[in-house]
């Protein structure tokens, strides 16, 4: 908006210098034909250069002052002395130009220089901008690794905690396989132990009753 605004006055600003400048030519002519008046009297009644015979304030003065050449009521050191004030005041109208032209070019100067000191400006703010700028991609792109990196751990995180369930399934699995095989074993000694107790039991009745036996035999051997 800043540069715009400048450009825009520039540009106006080198319209008024073009205008002003002009319109000191109109005056610089209208004083040399005042001039030539008042030198060769009523004889100059024509503008030698087009540019300046179409200009309206040029064709003005020579019609007026074909219009007082003719005139043979007037006094003609009267019309001397009333060009001569029109000459004076042309030349203080063209001075305030040159006057307002140089303030004109001061104050443009002064424009310019503001101009770039606010193009120097700028440029650091569009240069901290992009340091602000690289800063936060950096960082963005530093957070962007962390991220991914979060996410390999966890999915890492998740295969082992799978495994690890996995493996404790399976050697769970194989602990009570184990558990069951041995149960199965010490149900068998069990049914072992058991046999073997009945067969002894067994033996034991037969050998009492044996030694019974043997008592009432040796007892009616002694009768």
């Amino acid at each position: 908006m800043d540069q715009q605004a400048k450009k825009h006055l520039q540009e106006e600003f080198d319209a008024s210098l073009e205008e002003k400048d002009q319109l000191i030519s109109v005056l610089h002519t209208q004083v040399a034909l005042l001039k030539q008046r008042v030198g060769k009297g009523p004889a100059v009644t024509e503008v030698s250069e087009p540019s300046l015979s179409n200009d309206p304030t040029t064709q003005a003065l020579v019609q007026e002052g074909d219009a007082e050449n003719n005139s043979n009521n007037g006094d003609t050191a009267k019309q001397l002395e009333e060009l001569q004030v029109r000459v004076k005041r042309q030349e203080n109208l063209l001075q305030r130009c040159k006057e307002t032209i140089r303030s004109h070019k001061e104050r443009a100067a002064q424009l310019s220089n503001e101009k770039e000191a606010l193009q120097n400006q700028l440029d650091d703010r569009f240069q901290e901008l992009e340091k602000i700028k690289e800063l936060h991609t950096s960082e963005k792109t530093k957070l962007i690794n962390q991220l991914r990196d979060a996410k390999n751990l966890v999915e890492q995180l998740e295969q082992d905690k799978g495994m690890v369930i996995a493996e404790t399934k399976r050697q769970m699995h194989e602990t009570l396989e184990m558990k069951e095989e041995e149960v199965s074993q010490l149900r068998n000694r069990v049914k072992q132990l058991t046999r073997q107790c009945d067969q002894l039991q067994e033996l034991k009745e037969k050998s009492e009753k044996a030694g019974k036996e043997n008592v009432l035999v040796c007892q009616l051997n002694t009768s």
